[in-house]
Order: structure tokens, then sequence, then C-alpha cells
């Protein structure tokens, strides 16, 4: 799929399976195993997952109670966006 300066493919599979996404960086590697998937969305359609080229951002749509569990974790860095506030700049 091609959208202005950005090319995907398409896949289908279980949440198990984007475990396994990330192959090895070898010369027999496909470029396209390099590296993890931008988009999650499951068939369900409760929540997605969209990633980017830069590596300290990733964005989680789903519903209030799971943002709400996933911001009180304390393994991981989460914050809730707000589209009217400061977006957040990276050195």
């Amino acid at each position: 799929m091609h959208i202005p300066n950005r090319d995907y493919h398409l896949y289908v599979g279980t949440l198990s399976d984007l475990k396994a996404w990330e192959q090895p960086l070898t010369h027999e590697t496909p470029a396209l195993l390099h590296d993890p998937p931008a988009f999650v969305w499951p068939a369900d359609r409760a929540w997605c997952l969209a990633s980017d080229v830069d590596p300290h951002w990733a964005g989680i749509g789903a519903d209030t109670t799971t943002i709400r569990a996933l911001t009180t974790r304390d393994d991981i860095d989460v914050v809730t966006a707000d589209r009217y506030g400061r977006q957040p700049f990276y050195d």
C-alpha cells in the first residue's frame, strides 16, 4: 500500500504472530522483516497501535478503561494524549 512518503506491506495474523515479526538482520533477511509493524489493529477493533520511524514514539488508541490501565503501569512510559495541549519535542 502506498501513501504519500510511505510504502506499506499489509499482513494478517494473530497477536502471537506479532511477537515473532522482527527477524535477525542478515544478508538473507527480507528487508520488510527488519522493522516491527507500523500499524497493528485487531479484528475486533478494540484498540490500535501506530508507530513511526522515530523509535521513541508509539500511539495507542483504545477505550478509556484500557488507556487508564496503561497509564497506571510503572514498567512502561505512557502518557495520555491531549490534542489541544503542547506536543512533546525530543532533542
